[in-house]
């Protein structure tokens, strides 16, 4: 098998977060080979020493940071607070990858807790995407407020395994920088909205154990064990003190490995921003 490529849209204050997510992605995965991309704007040198230590316990990777054009995304409307402008991003993965032809993008809100190497050979055959149904969605009745039917696939965007060559081929980076001025009132869930309603009827749903909400686990009890990918969807994350998430342990765990790495305590480094901020 070919190296994955995985990508990962961040700013610099989700550098540790980033560094968990590579952890939990290299110590589930020590046979395969990984060429990680990070498109941030702010990445900073001090983060960036920090992700190199990681090849200390793990040498099956490579790393390259990009820095995307902001100004194409300095008119896209953001109307969710937790929410940056590094979401809109993926965007242009096709583009900033243009020797690729496949990548499998990834939030930094989650980790990976088992084989990537089922979910990264899917055949997509002529579709753009591959991704989990967003089962809070579905719950809301939302999908009809964007002109979907029941049982139009609405896919939750921060797991997402993209056939490169076919966005490219079609023109659909163009396309959803369109939608995203023509819609933007029209929207909630900005960007992936956007995904689901350019790439309609050209996605493949795959398993909810590549893309887990920790959120769901008292309605997907079966899939808890098994999931693969454990996405911390919503604003409170395992790492704050409110969440009181069941699952929130699992994301320690690497966290643990992490902070171990690179030699930083992270309840430390947490209560220094919490009571030094200058």
């Amino acid at each position: 098998m070919s190296d994955m490529n995985i990508v990962f849209a961040v700013n610099d204050e989700y550098a540790s977060k980033l560094g968990v997510t590579i952890v939990s992605i290299l110590e589930n995965n020590k046979d395969e080979k990984f060429n990680f991309f990070v498109l941030s704007s702010d990445f900073s040198d001090n983060s960036k020493q920090s992700i190199d230590k990681i090849k200390q316990k793990y040498q099956n990777w490579n790393i390259k940071y990009i820095v995307p054009d902001n100004t194409l995304f300095e008119s896209l409307k953001l109307n969710i607070e937790y929410i940056s402008v590094e979401t809109y991003y993926r965007y242009v993965i096709a583009n900033v990858l243009p020797e690729q032809s496949k990548a499998l993008y990834l939030d930094a809100d989650l980790v990976v807790n088992g084989s990537l190497t089922d979910l990264y050979n899917l055949n997509l055959k002529n579709r753009y995407c591959a991704g989990v149904k967003d089962l809070h969605i579905e719950k809301t009745g939302y999908k009809s407020q964007i002109g979907f039917s029941d049982t139009d696939l609405y896919i939750n965007a921060g797991v997402l395994l993209l056939n490169l060559s076919a966005i490219r081929k079609d023109s659909m980076v163009e396309k959803l920088f369109d939608n995203t001025k023509k819609l933007a009132d029209k929207i909630l869930y900005q960007d992936q909205d956007i995904i689901n309603i350019t790439f309609k009827n050209k996605i493949k749903e795959t398993d909810s154990v590549y893309n887990f909400a920790a959120s769901n686990v008292k309605c997907e009890k079966n899939k808890r064990k098994s999931a693969v990918i454990i996405h911390y969807t919503g604003k409170r994350k395992p790492w704050n003190q409110a969440c009181k998430n069941k699952m929130r342990k699992v994301w320690f765990k690497y966290n643990n490995i992490y902070q171990k790495i690179v030699g930083e305590n992270f309840l430390i480094n947490l209560l220094k921003k919490m009571f030094f901020r200058g």
